[in-house]
């Protein structure tokens, strides 16, 4: 039997050095977040300072996007375009219609105004997706519309907006109009996980359990980041700078309380509902 974990790494783009890396059994799409904050902490930067954040399209999630810019990180985080439907014609897909955020109401190619009643419905994440709010917008133009049978069957023509939205576009924005930017994201991130799976042959991990699976992928990138400063610095600066670094040891040993205390929490939780059990089946006795 086979367990497989996901591992979320951050890597700075001036030395190609790893400043976050951890095992989770979550996916992408739920990791974005997450993973750049620690990685801004790692780095010694403030919540208010900025930092850009370039991913693959994995990560592509309203929210998580959200999150982001509220807490000063920039996102270039590539996207799925649109994809075409049978009876829609290009011109006519949710992408071309204009919203204008003043009004809350969206303008269709054919010059039609579509309104919202200002209900917001909520959509249940599937699978790696998070739930969110969207509202409808919608018009009684299309009845004498000319361009209906190109744009929709329905009687209406339905645009959905995510309450996600604006961050949405605003990163996509941003792919659109930095896409030389954007493509060093290979180089950045993609480098280092080549190297450790295909020269060092690093492509399963030796341990079990999501602890021990994230201490040995921690290892192996310290080992990495190791090697990469010896190519940056060289052997005797490396070890210079070892000698002269004075560590905040105040962080590491609050990180590792924290770590203790969710363990503890998490082991008391099932223990709980354990007794719980056991309590109601001798009841039923």
């Amino acid at each position: 039997m086979e367990v497989s974990y996901n591992t979320q790494a951050g890597v700075d783009a001036k030395h190609n050095l790893f400043v976050h890396a951890e095992a989770t059994n979550t996916n992408d799409g739920k990791a974005l977040h997450r993973a750049a904050t620690y990685a801004k902490k790692n780095m010694s930067l403030k919540k208010e300072d900025t930092i850009d954040v370039l991913s693959d399209k994995g990560y592509h999630t309203g929210a998580e996007l959200q999150q982001c810019h509220d807490d000063n990180i920039q996102t270039y985080v590539a996207f799925k375009e649109q994809p075409s439907v049978k009876h829609l014609q290009k011109e006519f897909l949710s992408t071309q219609f204009i919203y204008n955020k003043q009004e809350d109401s969206y303008t269709c190619p054919a010059g039609q105004t579509l309104t919202s009643l200002g209900t917001w419905h909520h959509k249940k994440g599937d699978a790696g997706e998070t739930s969110y709010r969207f509202k409808t917008y919608r018009t009684d133009g299309c009845k004498k519309c000319s361009l209906k049978l190109y744009c929709t069957k329905l009687n209406k023509r339905i645009i959905h907006r995510s309450e996600y939205q604006d961050a949405v576009e605003r990163n996509n924005a941003n792919i659109r109009n930095n896409p030389d930017y954007y493509k060093r994201r290979q180089s950045i991130c993609e480098h280092p996980f080549g190297t450790i799976k295909r020269q060092w042959g690093y492509t399963y991990t030796l341990m079990k359990g999501l602890q021990k699976v994230n201490g040995e992928m921690n290892l192996i990138m310290l080992v990495y980041n190791i090697k990469r400063t010896v190519s940056i610095l060289g052997f005797e600066k490396m070890l210079q700078a070892i000698q002269t670094w004075k560590p905040d040891y105040s962080r590491i040993i609050y990180s590792f309380l924290q770590q203790q205390v969710r363990l503890i929490w998490s082991q008391t939780v099932t223990l709980f509902f354990s007794e719980n059990k056991i309590t109601s089946q001798l009841r039923a006795v």
